[in-house]
């Protein structure tokens, strides 16, 4: 069993595609039920957020496993596979491994050492394990992950003065305004990213926030924690009137604020970071809107970046050392069937020795032959055994796993 990931990301394709390709929190069980339902996936975990789209599965073979999840993507978005097939990215095993730990330590994020991202992968393992389908290779991964997101936060500066998307949000629509002291700023979503945008808003001079979202009840505990008013996404079309800023966060499948909505707002600077987007890209051409999305943040998130990426040798240090102790517990698991099958192997050979020399034994003497070979062999293998495990845990480890199951004739299953 290998881990495989099959993804797409705004590395990969346009943001339209990686739109339809999202899945929403309420998506994910039914869509990981529908993963499941393929044959050669085995486990499985979907992580999505606003630059990704990734599927972690265990398989046994490689290229059925990348056809079985092509296949679902274009089920469940609708993009025609051949689409898919043009932005898709693969990992296999190692690679995998390797893969996942630098999306969890924020080194392939589009802002290097995001903190929102190791979140996310928390979240989305969460949710495969409540739905049951992360069992032990994916646990073990994504367990591994997390300590390997947490390692480098805690051990290098890479998350030291990030700039998130909801910071470059708050940030950028800080330089459109002329500031956001003294101004109403309508944040809409009231999630976790709600709350980032909200804080960032705040940090950047905000003393004027509203926060709108469909259930009224998560606005106003985000609202009493950062002193700011909760109104319900229906009054959101009043609320932008009044506004001078708003910033979208939702996770909604469908557009939040058309092109009607911000005619009748007036001047605005609108910021939308959300995916699918909530405000109608037809809007743009207004006048009295000044609109940026995710495309229009990349230059700004590029220039906090330097920094951290002066980090970037330590975290690949640390991701090495993980990939390499993961890759050693992926051997071990198929050390202990090789070892158990020798075993079996040194007990037919025994027990076929004991009935051949204990015909003209009586009960005793062949309980005590019984008792001395049986001791013989489990002192004979044990040492080796022993060594095994400690070699194939080792850096040279799958090539000791290779000469151990052909030596002694093993399956490698």
């Amino acid at each position: 069993m290998a881990i495989l990931v099959c993804g797409l990301s705004h590395k990969t394709v346009p943001l339209p595609i990686l739109e339809q390709l999202a899945f929403g929190p309420d998506a994910l069980p039914k869509a990981l039920a529908q993963l499941m339902d393929q044959d050669e996936i085995h486990e499985g975990v979907i992580l999505s957020t606003c630059n990704r789209t990734e599927i972690y599965v265990s398989v046994h073979r490689f290229h059925p496993a990348v056809e079985a999840v092509r296949r679902f993507l274009s089920d469940v978005s609708g993009v025609g596979g051949d689409r898919i097939a043009d932005g898709l990215y693969t990992h296999y095993d190692d690679a995998a491994a390797r893969h996942l730990f630098n999306v969890a330590s924020g080194t392939d994020s589009m802002v290097v050492g995001e903190s929102e991202i190791l979140g996310q992968v928390r979240e989305a393992f969460q949710v495969a394990k409540d739905e049951g389908t992360a069992h032990r290779m994916l646990h073990q991964l994504f367990e591994r992950a997390l300590r390997v997101g947490k390692r480098a936060r805690t051990e290098t500066d890479i998350s030291r003065h990030v700039l998130s998307l909801p910071q470059a949000a708050a940030r950028t629509a800080s330089e459109l305004a002329g500031g956001l002291s003294g101004r109403t700023v309508v944040v809409v979503g009231a999630g976790r990213m709600g709350e980032l945008a909200v804080r960032a808003a705040r940090d950047n001079g905000a003393d004027n926030i509203v926060i709108a979202n469909r259930t009224v009840s998560k606005a106003e505990e985000l609202a009493q924690r950062f002193d700011a008013r909760a109104i319900s996404i229906d009054e959101l079309g009043p609320a932008l009137v009044d506004a001078s800023v708003v910033i979208c966060v939702t996770s909604s499948p469908e557009t939040v604020i058309d092109r009607a909505m911000l005619d009748r707002a007036g001047e605005l600077v609108a910021i939308d970071i959300a995916v699918p987007r909530d405000i109608d890209p037809s809007a743009r051409d207004l006048s009295t809107l000044e609109l940026r999305d995710m495309e229009d943040l990349r230059a700004i998130v590029e220039l906090g970046a330097e920094r951290r990426r002066a980090e970037l040798p330590k975290v690949q240090n640390i991701i090495e050392t993980e990939v390499d102790d993961y890759c050693a517990w992926e051997r071990s698991l198929a050390l202990g069937p090789a070892i158990e099958e020798l075993r079996e192997w040194a007990e037919r050979v025994r027990t076929a020795e004991v009935d051949r020399l204990s015909r003209n034994l009586d009960d005793d003497g062949r309980a005590d032959l019984d008792r001395a070979t049986r001791a013989l062999v489990n002192k004979l293998l044990h040492e080796p055994m022993v060594r095994m495990r400690d070699l194939v845990r080792g850096k040279d480890g799958q090539v000791y796993l290779e000469a151990f199951q052909e030596i002694f004739g093993l399956d490698e299953a």
